[in-house]
């Protein structure tokens, strides 16, 4: 048998980079004539290559948008001329849903002309859910149930989660997470023991997070439904200026507005925002600036609606019928579930402003100026913008109206980025990309895979449903979810986190 000359070489020793700035050294393997020569490999080494693969497997996560410690981002705060334009921006993503509610409100509520006490009564409810529910509940009470300057349902529940023990978290999560629970003494007895049921009971607990998880789905549904529901409104104002024009011409024009909309999406947040303002901002002082000219030339006895009591009139005398009629009355706040949403791609204090300054006053007066006409004119009720309008603002009030339309579902897209892109933070949701559009605002968000999905669900339902009224119903369906859960869990947050007494937040 031949001598076989093996010759022995020393491993040479290579860095490997195991984090960022860090060099470890880690043994070679050489091949010689098919044997394969190694040395054993020191405990130190063994350490070093474990900490090499863990870093590797991190920064794989990270790239896979995975959560680490540089993504935890303190609540914001502006002021000034930086508030003032957020404020401004905040009209054209947010208020343009709850602006066109005045195209289908009082249609979805009366299903013949009515007489004037019945439109006292409704634009009684009208004027009372603008004031009580968005207001003083959204307004001023739920947006300062965030997290971190985040708003939505699954944001409030999040908050929760950091000032009571309700959920496991994800060991990836841990670093990103500010937990602020109050010690036993500092709370009230009556705090204290709501606090110790909600995290020692596992239904409670499990209801809570199937409530998030709820909400955020409605919030998705109505990403599909505001969007036909107010472009489909807006366009069907051409039955009044052409009487003849076909249904199919309507729902198609629709839907290339609608994929014009969705085209748009990647310009970001703030750049819509700005674009969209003016028309936003024209649109509802037009509104206003009919609801004036209604007034001074009809009924202006309207004004009797801001005492509540027409309102309980109006139900008792309808009785069931009445209350099934609230359906129609709720159109009137809908797009408030986004308001709530959208508060990280603006602020509270924005929000408030714009509302406040602008948004109310307008709405205020364009649904009492269509009450004045309606009490005068009551047939005119299937299309209240249209039919009010002074004669020679009719094309006018018609291109402003398919503009605002497009921009009030900017408002619900916004939301549902704004949603999804918690729920992939905190491991509810797959892992998809979602691209931030400012350098200003880190809550500005475009998910793209959101936006191609709505887009295909938002036309095949205006294909299927074809007019506002079928589309009514399930959009009031989705918003009462919403408001139904936010009002949920902002009255635990107050229990919990503002330790307000259980007396004070269950009187309202």
């Amino acid at each position: 048998m031949a001598n076989t000359n093996i010759q022995f070489q020393e491993p040479r020793l290579e860095p490997t980079r195991s984090r960022p700035g860090n060099l470890v050294t880690s043994t070679s393997v050489d091949f010689d004539d098919g044997i394969i020569f190694s040395r054993r490999v020191s405990n130190a080494t063994r350490i070093s290559r474990a900490r090499s693969i863990n870093a590797s497997d991190l920064d794989d996560d990270n790239e896979a948008g995975l959560r680490h410690p540089g993504d935890f981002k303190k609540k914001q705060t502006f002021k000034g001329t930086q508030l003032f334009l957020l404020a401004y921006q905040s009209i054209g993503v947010i208020y343009g849903d709850i602006g066109t509610s005045p195209l289908y409100v009082f249609s979805g509520v009366f299903t013949a002309p009515p007489s004037r006490q019945d439109v006292i009564g409704v634009l009684s409810l009208i004027l009372w859910s603008l004031i009580m529910i968005v207001t003083i509940k959204y307004v001023f009470i739920i947006l300062n149930a965030d997290n971190e300057g985040e708003g939505g349902t699954f944001s409030c529940y999040s908050l929760l989660s950091r000032y009571a023990n309700i959920t496991h978290r994800d060991v990836r999560e841990e670093p990103l997470v500010k937990m602020e629970r109050y010690q036993t003494s500092e709370l009230r007895p009556a705090n204290r023991q709501i606090r110790k049921t909600v995290e020692h009971s596992k239904t409670f607990k499990a209801l809570l997070k199937i409530m998030g998880v709820f909400a955020v789905t409605m919030v998705m549904s109505d990403g599909v439904l505001t969007p036909a529901q107010s472009v489909l409104g807006a366009v069907q104002g051409l039955n009044v200026i052409v009487p003849s024009i076909s249904n199919g011409a309507v729902v198609g024009t629709t839907c290339g507005i609608l994929v014009l909309l969705f085209v748009i999406q990647p310009f970001g947040t703030g750049k819509l925002g700005t674009v969209f303002a003016p028309i936003v901002i024209i649109w509802l002082g037009l509104l206003a600036a009919f609801g004036i000219y209604n007034l001074v030339n009809y009924d202006a006895g309207v004004f009797v609606a801001f005492n509540p009591g027409e309102a309980f009139r109006y139900l008792v005398r309808h009785g069931e019928e009445g209350w099934h009629s609230l359906g129609g009355v709720l159109l009137a706040f809908t797009g408030v579930e986004a308001l709530f949403a959208d508060l990280g791609a603006f602020s509270m204090h924005a929000i408030q402003i714009s509302w406040l300054c602008w948004c109310l006053p307008c709405l205020l007066l364009t649904y009492i100026g269509q009450a004045a006409y309606l009490a005068v004119k009551p047939e005119a009720y299937a299309y209240p913008v249209f039919d009010t309008a002074p004669p020679d603002c009719l094309i006018l009030s018609m291109v402003f109206a398919i503009l605002a339309a497009i921009v009030a579902s900017q408002a619900i897209i916004t939301a549902t980025f704004q949603l999804i892109a918690q729920i992939v933070k905190l491991s509810y949701f797959p892992q998809i990309q979602v691209k931030h559009t400012s350098k200003t605002v880190h809550s500005q968000l475009y998910v793209p895979v959101a936006n191609y999905l709505l887009c295909i669900g938002t036309v095949i339902i205006t294909a299927v449903f074809r007019n506002t009224n079928s589309l009514g119903q399930a959009y009031g369906v989705c918003v009462m979810f919403v408001t139904f859960f936010d009002t949920q869990m902002t009255s635990l947050a107050a229990l919990l986190v503002w330790r307000l007494s259980p007396w004070l937040v269950a009187v309202p």
